[in-house]
């Protein structure tokens, strides 16, 4: 009876543990976070729709401008620019899910890049684009469209 007294409390501390170092999201199980479709890769080895060659990711908005890329120009990590370039923030290893990127900057603002791999025009110029995408720093939410490139 002893050991199951003694069991039960440090379960429920190692359990609180391992959601505390999750940051905001709960933990959840391999399996749902790698879905066979779509595998988990570094940010500069992220994979297409097609599965056919690695890809970096760039993508941008307007009203204020921004700009967010990962795996790009050498650049292992998530950097993004806000207010046409004014405020930069550096997320030197992100953490990569189904959707995009998401991490701490150098200067303890969380950011995430969500992408949803749909077509997506520009708003004022009207390109084309691979991929819809959501730019969240802090609390800002910006819109916008990215691309698929080669790092």
């Amino acid at each position: 009876m002893r050991p199951s007294l003694f069991l039960l409390p440090t379960l429920a501390v190692v359990a609180l543990a391992v959601a505390c170092q999750s940051g905001n999201e709960p933990a959840a199980p391999a399996a749902a976070v790698q879905p066979a479709a779509a595998p988990v890769a570094s940010p500069a080895s992220v994979e297409t729709a097609t599965g056919t060659a690695p890809q970096a990711f760039r993508a941008t908005g307007n009203e204020p401008g921004w700009l967010a890329q990962v795996g790009t120009d050498g650049h292992a990590g998530l950097r993004v620019e806000v207010d046409h370039g004014q405020t930069t923030y550096d997320v030197a290893a992100p953490t990569q899910g189904a959707d995009g990127w998401a991490g701490t900057a150098t200067d303890g603002t969380p950011v995430k890049l969500s992408i949803e791999r749909v077509p997506c025009e520009d708003s004022m110029s009207g390109d084309s684009f691979d991929a819809k995408a959501m730019l969240t720093v802090g609390a800002r939410q910006l819109h916008g469209c990215g691309s698929f490139s080669a790092p």
